[in-house]
């Protein structure tokens, strides 16, 4: 088994906290998750009538570089480069992005891992479906981005905790809880379970919404989901989970290694499901095809994960 770093806690993990939680207001509106799954994937893969969770993310720095902001100050903060360091055992650590999460109440989230990365498939080219699905085959390891990701939390309500399991599943939890001060964990979230715990009122119905669904500060302390030009929940903005994802690629391309392509992508693929005996056909396009990518889920995919998360 390949090794997986010790998760290293930071405190604190930023020098104005509330400079950096500011933000969060200022780039609204958000996305709801879902979007992040293609339709057809999302409808057959949840249960049926299953309701899409209140949870909505941003992107404020891709590719190394900021996209709103502010966004330097989190993707160069000096602590998180020194942890990661300290972690992974390196002097190359490489800011990626920063990804952020907004979270109404709502139930635990199901334990998963995140998206990988590989050598010549990122999230640059490829929709984040197709690379869990490679990330969970198992065929594509000699490409895998090793990532750093680090993890900072603004909430101080009931529920909300971070747990996630640094021995597999089969090891013990271990959690961050609430209230969060100034505080961040640095870890390998691609290769370690997480979730996060339920938010508020664990029975609370959750609002009606669907992937369409956007949430922003209102303007007078709380925070609406908006679908369709109508407010499907309010909440106040002390209820509201914010989080920060920062992730940083560890290490280099490894010297004479050819990048993966897309017919190369391909090609493993085939190859093993045709050794499993697996049904399919070959797809016109891989990265659209609905039928396609519920096949690789059903082959491929750990059933405690879902492919929307």
């Amino acid at each position: 088994m390949t090794h997986i770093p010790k998760a290293i806690r930071i405190e604190p993990a930023f020098d104005n906290r509330e400079q950096i939680h500011s933000m969060f207001e200022r780039n609204a509106p958000y996305r709801a998750i879902a979007t992040y799954a293609p339709e057809g994937i999302k409808e057959e893969t949840r249960e049926a009538n299953k309701p899409v969770l209140p949870w909505f993310r941003g992107d404020w720095a891709l590719g190394g570089k900021s996209l709103v902001e502010g966004a330097d100050l989190i993707l160069h903060n000096t602590r998180f480069l020194e942890a990661a360091k300290a972690a992974f055992g390196t002097s190359s650590v490489n800011p990626e992005f920063v990804a952020v999460n907004i979270n109404g109440p709502m139930p635990a989230c199901t334990t998963h891992l995140d998206n990988p990365s590989f050598y010549g498939a990122t999230r640059t080219d490829y929709p984040l479906p197709f690379l869990r699905v490679m990330g969970f085959s198992g065929l594509f390891e000699s490409w895998r981005i090793v990532r750093a990701s680090t993890l900072s939390w603004f909430y101080e309500g009931s529920g909300g905790s971070f747990d996630y399991w640094p021995e597999g599943l089969d090891g013990p939890v271990r959690s961050e809880q609430p209230p969060f001060g100034n505080v961040a964990l640095c870890a390998d979230t691609d290769r370690v379970y997480h979730r996060i715990g339920s938010i508020g009122d664990p029975d609370a119905a959750p609002p009606h919404m669907s992937a369409a669904a956007q949430i922003q500060p209102d303007g007078g302390g709380n925070w609406s989901i908006l679908e369709n030009g109508g407010v499907r929940a309010t909440y106040p903005s002390h209820a509201i989970r914010f989080s920060i994802l920062w992730k940083a690629v560890i290490g280099s391309r490894p010297a004479n290694a050819d990048d993966l392509t897309l017919g190369r992508i391909m090609a493993i693929f085939t190859a093993d499901l045709r050794d499993r005996g697996a049904d399919f056909r070959m797809p016109s396009d891989p990265l659209t095809d609905t039928a396609w990518m519920l096949m690789l889920q059903r082959v491929y995919v750990d059933p405690v994960e879902t492919p929307t998360g």
